[in-house]
């Protein structure tokens, strides 16, 4: 076998380059895990709590943001939060105030309301998993549909309407 001739400049040396380029770019990508969210209660109402818990988060979780919606639209995240130590939780366009994140990412919703009810998404930071996952949150009326209690008991006022 002969020599392959070298000269600088020459077709060998961009082809090098190339491959040199190309092997760069195509690293491995990191494995996803698919991450299932829990809801406790698995019903919940108005008035009431719920927690929606990424089961089995990465153990090298960097961050975690929750969107109030299917997409991560900036103007729909509720609060990112950043395990610590210390934890860190910042709000975001659609924080509340009755929403806190805890251990493991889990999102904690106080005071529902029926307009709470829709999706719900977690976009979890890791260097080895991450990823992100939809739920959707459904609030139910939670008691009866009595009138308040002022308005109990009232006399009726003849040639009123009643509603």
């Amino acid at each position: 076998m002969g020599r392959i001739p070298h000269r600088p400049g020459g077709p060998w040396t961009g082809i090098l380059l190339a491959a040199s380029v190309l092997g760069s770019c195509l690293q491995p990508a990191p494995a996803q895990t698919l991450v299932t969210i829990v809801l406790t209660p698995p019903s919940p109402a108005v008035g009431g709590g719920v927690s929606l818990a990424p089961q089995k988060p990465p153990q090298d979780l960097l961050s975690c943001s929750w969107y109030r919606s299917a997409t991560t639209d900036p103007s729909s995240r509720i609060l990112t939060y950043f395990p610590g130590p210390p934890p860190v939780q910042t709000p975001g366009p659609a924080h509340t105030g009755r929403e806190t994140a805890g251990p493991g990412c889990a999102l904690h919703i106080a005071g529902l309301r029926l307009n709470d009810t829709g999706k719900y998404t977690v976009d979890i930071q890791s260097p080895t998993s991450p990823g992100l996952r939809t739920v959707h949150l459904l609030v139910s009326g939670g008691g009866s549909k009595r009138p308040p209690p002022e308005y109990e008991n009232l006399p009726l006022q003849p040639g009123r309407a009643q509603g």
